[in-house]
């Protein structure tokens, strides 16, 4: 895959989500990154199935990755599906059955509602756990941050994490895309691309001035 910037617009002034989506459009970006929050999982509340809904009915091109922070995530997939979401985004911590079949039937029941399977880890999960499950997902994301909260350092174990899915995908010949999300700054996003990020969830990365916005997506998609 190409790289890609996905935004996450959690971190924008949400009486201004219509305009930032708008602005991001003029400059290319088809990628939504939605974070769902139960305050179970993470402590926070944050957005819901409508919100993406809304989206996806203004901008009918654009792609929606809904990245679930809530436990039992499973509980979610057809409403998620009935907003248009593409990608259902669910941490593997988050499901409290982690037996095979279980993790299996659901991201077969993300597939059957037409929608993309990712898988979430976080920095403190060895990614080897989940091999059993990536020739059936369509993407992985290594979380570099807690999840739950902006703003935080990155976490360096995400360089590791990201290698090894790279290489594993490499050595098996998979197809699952690899995904960042947290702490993409200017001194970190070419390391991240460099051990194997594809996608990046970008925040306070593109949260700058218009004129600025193009060459900040270009750092990431153009190899600047």
């Amino acid at each position: 895959m190409k790289n890609k910037v996905a935004v996450s617009i959690y971190v924008f002034n949400f009486l201004e989500i219509g305009k930032k989506i708008e602005e991001l459009i003029n400059v290319g970006i088809d990628w939504i990154h939605v974070d769902i929050m139960d305050g179970n999982f993470v402590n926070n509340y944050a957005l819901c199935q409508k919100f993406c809904k809304d989206i996806k009915e203004k901008y009918s091109n654009i792609t929606i990755d809904a990245h679930l922070m809530c436990l039992e995530p499973q509980r979610y997939i057809d409403s998620f599906a009935q907003s248009g979401v593409t990608y259902f985004n669910f941490h593997f911590e988050s499901v409290t059955d982690k037996s095979e079949e279980n993790i299996i039937n659901i991201i077969k029941n993300i597939h059957s509602k037409n929608m993309q399977a990712v898988m979430a880890i976080n920095p403190e999960t060895n990614p080897s756990i989940i091999n059993k499950y990536l020739s059936v997902l369509d993407g992985v994301m290594c979380m570099s941050i807690k999840p739950g909260f902006n703003g935080q350092k990155l976490n360096e174990l995400v360089y590791d994490n990201l290698k090894y899915l790279s290489d594993y995908k490499k050595d098996k010949n998979l197809n699952f895309f690899i995904q960042v999300d947290g702490g993409v700054r200017e001194e970190t996003y070419q390391k991240l691309k460099q051990c194997g990020a594809e996608v990046m969830v970008v925040g306070a990365f593109i949260n700058v001035a218009n004129n600025q916005l193009i060459e900040q997506i270009k750092k990431i998609e153009g190899g600047l």
